[in-house]
């Protein structure tokens, strides 16, 4: 009996040492979440904010603790009305000045935060300085990524730049600034081909993430639903509407349009403009609009809650920009429907098929204006066809769905299991009825 009652004991103790084993690592295994660092340089809600948006829509929470940080907060107010557990906090470290004293701004600035991972995602070739990627490296240990979010020039600066004066720099910045992170999520190949050609970044770290589009919000709507969104912003239902949704800087050549709109609006009086978004051209771009033939067909909007609504009473979509990264406002359009024109840079180049589903255009007055006049010469089922061939393109290739799951991957984040797409901030998901009943104050006297 003793010798018995020995090997049951024995047997028992076994067990609650196994027990309280695996009972301690799956506490630790839930207590334990991976802390995420955003770090976005931005003043406004863009293309780029949405395509870190969808990233966070499709995070597994349960495992992982987010934070974004941002010299101003675009994102708080989204992320609350989607119910999403990020934390938006002011990024108060130095972008430029002495190497060393930033350095430590930067140390000082992560050390609380404790980041197991931080993401420096660049809506502007060059956002983060060597000082930041640095401190990023030693902050988080090592596991640091970046986002391309828009191209970089064609040319590196440091071919030109010069070390003391007379010692070539040889590109001997981005290399280290490259050096000091595990992977550099581009959006497009074009953004890509750039940093590997300009600035002999490995393509091996690096991986094409196209941005995705929501296609079941971004979709057309019956003719009797786009009549009345017109009719509230007393657009006749025979007119024909050009639309450009963007930030009105200097990148996105939206004075190119307005001459363009000027210029053809004598052959095609029932012609309108609107153009959504604001930025530091605005009262620039409201003289310039002043002075065209029909500028009382031209309508400034201003930022828009839920630009879809726009894009569904618009016939014909215009981005002239410089340069895009890729062009997320212009593939919503896209999957709208409507007949879009393009400017030939690195992102709309690898959306639009020139005379398929769209038209590539060059980057100059003439160039947009020849475009827009290609789209108003078709008929109108050329201009169904044609907008049915663009909604199709992107539905095959550019669904926020797999965008977000490639962009998690690359990142080494965990994914939900759940449908994000379901999630949907209150202002972005009100109904075209809303904006009917909504009374408008976005009529501008541009006399």
């Amino acid at each position: 009996m003793g010798v018995k009652a020995g090997r049951l004991k024995f047997q028992m103790s076994r067990l609650m040492a196994k027990w309280f084993t695996s009972s301690s690592r799956s506490v630790g295994a839930k207590l334990k979440k991976t802390r995420v660092l955003f770090l976005r340089r931005t003043t406004a809600f863009g293309g780029s904010e949405m395509v870190i948006l969808n990233l966070l829509k499709a995070i597994d929470y349960e495992r992982t603790i987010v934070s974004i940080a941002s010299p101003v907060d675009v994102f708080s107010k989204l992320l609350k009305d989607l119910k999403l557990p990020v934390r938006c906090l002011p990024l108060t470290a130095p972008f430029a000045g002495n190497f060393c004293r930033a350095f430590f701004a930067w140390i000082s600035y992560f050390v609380p935060l404790r980041p197991d991972k931080i993401i420096l995602a660049e809506g502007a070739f060059r956002n983060f300085p060597l000082s930041t990627a640095l401190a990023a490296f030693v902050s988080a240990r090592g596991n640091v990524w970046m986002m391309q979010l828009h191209t970089a020039p064609e040319r590196a600066p440091e071919h030109s730049e010069r070390h003391f004066g007379f010692i070539p720099s040889l590109g001997l910045y981005e290399r280290a600034r490259f050096s000091l992170t595990r992977g550099v999520l581009c959006v497009s190949q074009g953004v890509k081909d750039r940093l590997m050609l300009g600035y002999r970044y490995d393509p091996e770290k690096m991986s094409v993430v196209y941005a995705g589009v929501d296609t079941k919000r971004f979709s057309p709507i019956p003719h009797d639903i786009r009549r009345a969104l017109r009719k509230n912003l007393e657009i006749p239902d025979e007119g024909t509407v050009i639309v450009s949704a963007a930030r009105l800087d200097s990148n996105k050549r939206l004075d190119r349009l307005i001459h363009a709109f000027g210029a053809l609006s004598f052959e095609h009086p029932n012609l309108w403009l609107l153009l959504t978004g604001d930025g530091p051209l605005r009262d620039e771009l409201r003289a310039l609009a002043r002075s065209v033939n029909h500028r009382e067909n031209i309508r400034f909007l201003g930022y828009v809650d839920d630009v879809c609504v726009i894009l569904r009473l618009s016939d014909i979509y215009v981005l002239p920009s410089d340069e895009e990264g890729f062009g997320l406002a212009l593939a919503e359009a896209m999957a709208c429907e409507l007949v879009c024109v393009a400017t030939k840079t690195v992102g709309p180049s690898e959306i639009v098929e020139d005379g398929i589903n769209g038209f590539l255009t060059d980057r100059t007055y003439d160039g947009v204006q020849n475009g827009v006049g290609r789209a108003l010469r078709l008929s109108s089922n050329e201009r169904k066809e044609m907008g049915r061939r663009a909604r199709q393109r992107v539905v095959h290739n550019f669904r926020v769905e797999e965008a977000a799951a490639k962009g998690l991957a690359f990142l080494k984040i965990d994914r939900t299991a759940g449908n994000f797409c379901d999630l949907r901030p209150n202002t972005s998901s009100s109904s075209s009825s809303d904006f009917l009943a909504a009374p408008q104050a976005t009529l501008p006297d541009l006399s």
